[in-house]
C-alpha cells in the first residue's frame, strides 16, 4: 500500500484501530472534535479540512448517526480521485450519502466485522458495492491484505443480515445483562457450567461497547424491529407452555435448526474453545 490515509473520528474505538493499522503502513493524518490519543506515526489535524484535503484515502469512523453528514462534509474538502470510505454498521442512510458524492471521488462502503480489540490477522470485512464492485474489491484487498472480504448484494441485504447478526444478538445480550446485574454474578460463575460461561462472557463483552453504538444497532437499522418481535413472541410463547405441548415445541425448534446447521459440530467447537481458553 502506497497511499496517504486520513481517519475522521479518530478518538473513537474503531477510529483508533484504523489509525494504528495504517500508521504501520504509511503516513496517517487524523481528526476528531474529541481529544485523540497519541499514536506513533499519526499526525493530528486541527480541522476536518486539514485532515482530508491531501489524503489518498479517507476513512469516516464516526458514530452511525453522524456518518452520512460527515461523508458529505468530507467530500467537499477532498482532492480529485481520492477514496472516501465509511465503516458504519447500518447502511440505509450512509450508502445514499456515499453514492451521491462527487463523481471524481471513489466511494467505498465497508463494514468491519470485528471490534477494536481485534488483531490484524483473520479479520472479516463486508463490502457493499457503490459504483464499481471490481475496483472497490481490489482496493479493499490491497488496503487490508489477507482479510476475508464478503461481498453484499446491496445496502438492504447488508442491513437485513446485520439486523440478525448484530441487532438481535445485542438485544438478547443487553436484556440478559439486565437479569445478571440483579443476581449474585460471582456465585453464578462459580456454579455455572460451560454454556453459562460462554453466554456470560459474550454478554459482558457486548456491554463494553458504547451505548451510542448499541442504540444504533437496535434503532437505526430498519429491520431489527421485526426480528425483535419474532424473538420476543417466541420467548413468550415458550415460557407459557408445559407438558407435551412444550416437548413438541422444543422438538420442533431442535429439528428446525438442525435443518440449517450442524449442531453437533457446534457443540464440539464450544468445548474446543473452552479448552483453548484454559491453556
Amino acid at each position: 500500500m502506497n497511499r496517504s490515509v486520513a481517519v475522521v473520528g479518530a478518538a473513537g474505538k474503531m477510529g483508533q484501530w484504523f489509525s494504528r493499522y495504517f500508521a504501520k503502513r504509511g503516513p496517517v493524518v487524523v481528526f476528531d472534535k474529541r481529544k485523540v490519543p497519541e499514536t506513533a506515526g499519526v499526525k493530528v489535524a486541527d480541522s476536518l479540512q486539514d485532515c482530508v484535503k491531501d489524503a489518498d484515502v479517507v476513512f469516516v469512523c464516526v458514530p452511525v448517526q453522524k456518518t452520512a453528514q460527515t461523508v458529505k462534509k468530507c467530500s467537499k474538502e477532498m482532492k480529485r480521485g481520492a477514496v472516501l470510505a465509511e465503516i458504519s454498521s447500518v447502511k440505509s442512510k450512509t450508502f445514499s450519502a456515499l453514492k451521491n458524492t462527487r463523481q471524481d471521488l471513489k466511494p467505498v462502503c465497508i463494514h468491519p466485522m470485528f471490534g477494536p480489540g481485534a488483531g490484524e490477522q483473520g479479520i472479516k470485512i463486508l463490502l457493499v458495492p457503490v459504483r464499481s464492485k471490481p475496483a472497490e474489491l481490489d482496493l479493499i484487498k490491497d488496503l487490508f491484505s489477507g482479510a476475508d472480504i464478503i461481498e453484499m448484494a446491496d445496502a438492504t441485504s447488508h442491513d437485513r443480515a446485520i439486523a440478525v447478526v448484530l441487532g438481535l444478538t445485542y438485544l438478547l445480550n443487553i436484556s440478559y445483562s439486565q437479569v445478571l446485574s440483579k443476581e449474585d454474578l460471582s456465585m453464578l460463575k462459580r456454579v455455572g457450567g460451560t454454556t453459562f460461561s460462554l453466554q456470560s462472557m459474550l454478554c459482558e463483552s457486548v456491554m463494553t461497547d458504547e451505548p451510542e453504538l448499541m442504540a444504533a444497532l437496535l434503532k437505526d437499522n430498519p429491520y431489527v424491529g421485526r426480528y425483535a418481535k419474532t424473538f420476543i413472541d417466541s420467548a413468550s410463547a415458550i415460557s407459557r407452555l408445559s407438558g407435551r405441548k412444550l416437548d413438541k415445541k422444543l422438538s420442533k425448534a431442535k429439528s428446525d435448526i438442525q435443518d440449517k446447521a450442524d449442531i453437533s459440530a457446534s457443540y464440539r467447537q464450544m468445548y474446543k474453545l473452552l479448552d483453548s481458553m484454559k491453556k
